[in-house]
């Protein structure tokens, strides 16, 4: 089964590569990271780059790319905490995950192609792990769970731009070490039931699955 992850950074890949790959590990999942992409991202002084987070998802999407897919499945990501920002809010009349999700499928244009499946991390992504590796029961309602993750030593701190300002150290690879746990934990119906968007991105996956 060929898999394609549209996500909005480095550190968003390995997790969802490893819920994937537990949900659909029957079908032996190759997988390919269709955006970002990093080569560009990384172009010399004086060349453009192209949009990055949320934003270069958004273009990939209506860039058409998808449609004319081949894969047998399309991961978005975006993480939910995106509809507060004013350029979605505006567009976005719930705080329901259900209207950011239509906003999303609204970037692919009027057909959204049935091998798209769409998840919406709330608040963000480090939520997941967070809820992998600690007792925190409520980890999907936190606006700042990478900050958590430094609380608890599960990443490392660096330096910000303001004096003394310590801020976390998001690298792929240990995002890559945080992730695993994950594969154990998604067939836990119980501990699902702490991560409700996690417990709703495996549902899809799975009928996604059964409809193949």
């Amino acid at each position: 089964m060929r898999v394609g992850i549209i996500c909005e950074g480095s550190t968003d890949f390995p997790v969802l590569r490893e819920i994937v790959a537990q949900i659909l590990h029957t079908r032996h999942p190759t997988f390919s990271l269709l955006q970002p992409d990093f080569d560009a991202l990384s172009r010399p002084p004086g060349i453009r780059k192209p949009a990055t987070g949320w934003q270069a998802v958004r273009s990939f999407l209506q860039s058409g790319a998808v449609a004319m897919s081949t894969l047998d499945l399309v991961v978005v990501q975006v993480d939910a905490s995106i509809r507060r920002l004013v350029s979605v809010a505006r567009q976005v009349d719930s705080d329901e995950l259900d209207d950011l999700c239509d906003h999303v499928k609204g970037w692919m244009g009027e057909a959204v192609p049935d091998a798209v499946v769409i998840t919406l991390p709330r608040e963000e992504i480090e939520t997941w792990l967070l809820a992998a590796h600690t007792r925190v029961k409520t980890a999907e309602v936190l606006k700042d769970p990478a900050t958590a993750l430094l609380d608890h030593g599960l990443l490392d701190a660096r330096t910000g731009k303001k004096r003394g300002v310590r801020v976390p150290d998001k690298r792929s690879r240990r995002y890559e070490e945080l992730a695993r746990p994950l594969r154990s934990k998604v067939t836990d119906a119980r501990w699902l039931k702490t991560v409700p968007e996690l417990a709703r991105f495996v549902d899809k996956l799975r009928a996604h699955q059964r409809r193949r």
